[in-house]
């Protein structure tokens, strides 16, 4: 490219100025605009890296193309500032590109990477951008406007991949725990699980994003406790246990650590909870009912069929067509009869009708062994370990639901559990359990995390990245 001396041009305005002035008063004179904004800037057609299957079916990385023209860029006139708030894909090539820049009459000039001083710009010209550019408008009038930085953002990392880390050196104070279930509360993840010392609570504070040393809670545990009943519910935990009465129901005050037992009523298990209708759902003489304030109500129609000593996971959303009907999905592990026994249970009740019904899988959840279900933005994923029919892996993927668990299909791309995932399942004996953060409306990239906790109390903690971007909207 051609290299000019900007300077030298702003002499020659001004001496086109001076030159005009002497003419016959007959000629009109010319007063040039002294305006030295840029209106606007846009991207052309970027190269991009992507990654594509080979005919060996192999990965293989090739370049593609990818038209940035409708990215918005966003131009601060006070601070002369003009960069893209919505970044663009990770792999976009930014060291050669072709730029469309409207502004106020005049030239507009340019210090190119490497470079001490200005040249013009072009519509032509392929910039570098991989370090923010400062461009200027040259008025007529002689004016040199205060440049512009200009800063191109791209993504560094793929915004729907899961980015997973693993923190060990973080062991039960009770030893390895078996029969896991987790729950998050009030900034902590609580594991309620089982060893040859009996039954254990513990929990690790999360309210930073990373987890604190394992603590135990000690305050009047109740010996034989249901591990798998584990359930939070109007903003504590609720739990099954054996003491004076069969399956007394207790809460876990998470505030205080404190345990006390609820009510009279015994139950056989707990299926889940409503936070929406404020209703507990549960099991008792065999059959399904909801407790709330304090008073238990047998279904009108109740369900029998729900399989005891099993864990329940279950997630509530309000029906789309009326914000009035809740839609409460609840799956567990097929104990199954018979080799046909080869999908997971999945359980459907509809506030309106107040009733347990199987759900009839179109597409089913593979029979994984002790499976888990969590809602994770706003789908429902399950895993878990092995399968025999279909063969699948443990921990080898998700498999995810947008239709309350009618229709399960795996998750390929991006959503994936490291391959050491698999090893660590086998290692840890199939023990372990995995709770949900939500995410913290105070500080908008913080939470959303999948926590997955081994036998031993090790933890890997995994989020969709777009989940931890700040918004800049």
């Amino acid at each position: 490219m051609k290299i000019k001396f900007l300077p030298l041009l702003a002499v020659f305005f001004a001496a086109t100025s001076i030159m005009t002035s002497c003419l016959d008063n007959d000629v009109e004179q010319i007063t040039y605009t002294s305006e030295t904004s840029i209106t606007g800037f846009s991207l052309g057609t970027l190269n991009i890296n992507r990654m594509g299957k080979d005919k060996n079916g192999l990965d293989s990385p090739y370049v593609d193309t990818l038209d940035c023209s409708n990215y918005p860029f966003t131009i601060d006139q006070i601070n002369r500032i003009i960069t893209n708030k919505d970044s663009l894909p990770v792999g976009t090539h930014i060291d050669k590109v072709i730029t469309s820049i409207t502004y106020d009459a005049g030239m507009l000039g340019y210090t190119p990477k490497g470079s001490d001083h200005d040249t013009i710009w072009t519509s032509t010209d392929s910039i570098d951008f991989t370090e923010p550019v400062e461009f200027k408008v040259y008025a007529y009038s002689g004016v040199e406007g205060k440049p512009y930085k200009v800063t191109i953002n791209v993504h560094q990392q793929e915004p729907d991949t899961i980015s997973w880390k693993k923190f060990d050196n973080n062991p039960f104070s009770a030893g390895n725990l078996s029969e896991q279930k987790a729950v998050y509360a009030n900034g902590k993840v609580y594991v309620f699980g089982k060893n040859g010392n009996g039954t254990h609570i513990e929990y690790s504070d999360v309210a930073n994003d990373n987890p604190s040393p394992w603590e135990p809670v000690t305050d009047n545990i109740p010996s034989s406790i249901d591990t798998y009943s584990a359930t939070a519910w109007a903003g504590n935990i609720y739990f099954l246990a054996r003491g004076t009465n069969d399956k007394q129901l207790y809460k876990l005050n998470v505030t205080t650590d404190k345990i006390e037992p609820v009510g009279t009523e015994t139950f056989e298990m707990l299926i889940g909870a409503n936070e929406i209708k404020s209703e507990l759902y549960a099991v008792k003489g065999g059959k399904s009912g909801i407790y709330k304030e304090n008073t238990w109500t047998e279904d009108a129609d109740p369900f029998t069929l729900c399989p005891t000593g099993k864990p329940f996971f279950s997630n509530t959303t309000t029906a789309s067509y009326n914000s009035n009907i809740t839609s409460t999905v609840a799956l567990c592990y097929n104990q199954g009869t018979t080799a046909n026994d080869t999908t997971a249970l999945v359980f459907n009740r509809m506030s309106s009708d107040n009733k347990w019904e199987t759900r009839m899988q179109n597409l089913p959840l593979p029979n994984l062994k002790n499976v888990t279900m969590i809602y994770y933005d706003g789908k429902l994923y399950a895993f878990g370990g092995e399968s025999v029919k279909p063969e699948v892996k443990p921990f080898s993927q998700f498999y995810c639901s947008t239709d309350n668990g009618l229709c399960w299909r795996p998750v390929t791309e991006c959503m994936a559990f490291p391959a050491e995932f698999s090893t660590l399942y086998t290692t840890h004996h199939g023990n372990y359990s995995c709770a949900v953060t939500p995410k913290l409306e105070s500080e908008t990239s913080r939470g959303n995390f999948i926590w997955i906790v081994w036998e031993d109390g090790s933890i890997c903690r995994g989020r969709i990245n777009r989940l931890g971007f700040t918004p800049k909207w």
